[in-house]
């Protein structure tokens, strides 16, 4: 019984510690612009029920992107280089070039990793010059992408902690824990 309560009181001290979610909700005000900024943290996809993961280090500016997945113990598998001869991803040895994230993603990969619009969804801010609406909960809907935000109540920042994105059979999720 002594164990039991012990094993109690520890949990019920990890859930003190524990995060609050809430939704996350831009000052637009904030972003009129794209700026440069470097993030880094985990990314899981699922594609027709199949999931992975991965950590991630993204680099990006206005003219360039830098994306770079990475194992838990930090050796790249992958890195996603953006720039304006077009993009580059360089994996498994190998080096496949095209004219734009959405293509390489969709030949390489079998779905369309949106990096452009990524680079303001990640700071919770609808891509500019595109369509878009808020649902009652908060999630925005831009280009067949419903994209829910997600903050960390007792950590504030003006970007979002968590950003998913579903569309059809894809779900992506983000959590960034570093930004510059």
């Amino acid at each position: 019984m002594r164990r039991f309560l012990l094993v109690l009181a520890a949990l019920a001290a990890l859930a003190g510690c524990a995060s609050r979610e809430t939704v996350f909700r831009p000052d637009m005000a904030l972003v009129t612009a794209d700026a440069p900024f470097q993030t880094s943290g985990r990314l899981s996809v699922k594609v027709d029920g199949k999931g992975q993961m991965a950590n991630f280090d993204w680099h990006h500016s206005p003219l360039r992107d830098e994306l770079s997945v990475n194992t838990p113990i930090g050796s790249t598998v992958a890195r996603l280089t953006r720039d304006a001869s077009g993009v580059t991803l360089d994996a498994d040895g190998k080096t496949w070039r095209a004219p734009d994230v959405e293509a390489l993603t969709e030949a390489r990969l079998g779905f369309t990793l949106p990096l452009g619009n990524l680079a303001w969804w990640i700071r919770g801010r609808p891509a500019p010059g595109e369509p878009a609406a808020y649902d009652a909960d908060g999630s925005l809907e831009q280009q067949g992408w419903r994209i829910r935000f997600t903050s960390d109540a007792d950590h504030p920042s003006p970007y979002p902690k968590r950003v998913d994105l579903d569309r059809d059979n894809l779900s992506i999720r983000i959590v960034t824990d570093h930004w510059q």
